[in-house]
């Protein structure tokens, strides 16, 4: 009887085996490396998300309090200022709009009294300001104050896991506040 298979070469069980298992081992190393990639390029991504949305929202606070000339009502989370809008031609204030900054829900908004309110930031987790007299010591009362600071820390859950947090602080002097 004539085999035409008998001279053709193949792998044997046990090789084949082999060569699955090495296929499986290599073919699980790279899906390991793939999802541990996505999550840190996630992780990089949400903190450049909230690292620049607490960059422009420090900028904006900035230019505010360098032009506030009275501090309305301060809380830790909570502050009213009235910023100049036009003067006399003697210098003295003749117009003022109020600005707003509060937390709602993990976010921070800005409420102009002449624009409206706009959502500054969000993944807020805490939130203070403080105030300062002339001489930069610590003070509670509003009309003493010639300084203000903010500290803001941002942080970005996922799934309930902390991945990406930010704190961010800055001291501004009030340049038209006597």
């Amino acid at each position: 009887m004539n085999r035409p298979w008998k001279n053709c070469a193949a792998f044997t069980m046990p090789e084949m085996l082999v060569a699955t298992a090495v296929g499986a081992i290599t073919l699980a190393g790279i899906m390991t490396t793939y999802v541990m990639s996505l999550k840190g390029f996630s992780a990089v991504s949400n903190y450049t998300e909230i690292h620049t949305s607490g960059r422009k929202t420090i900028d904006l606070f900035s230019r505010d309090m360098r032009a506030v000339n009275s501090i309305v009502s301060y809380s830790a989370s909570n502050l009213v200022v009235t910023i100049p809008t036009a003067f006399t031609s003697s210098g003295s204030v003749s117009s003022t709009k109020t600005i707003t900054y509060s937390v709602n829900r993990g976010a921070l908004y800005r409420a102009d009294s002449s624009t409206g309110t706009k959502m500054l930031a969000t993944n807020i987790y805490s939130i203070a300001f403080s105030l300062y007299d002339k001489v930069g010591a610590t003070t509670s009362v509003a009309s003493t104050a010639k300084g203000i600071q903010i500290d803001v820390q941002l942080r970005k859950r996922v799934i309930s896991q902390i991945q990406s947090e930010d704190y961010l602080s800055a001291r501004y002097d009030m340049r038209n506040k006597p």
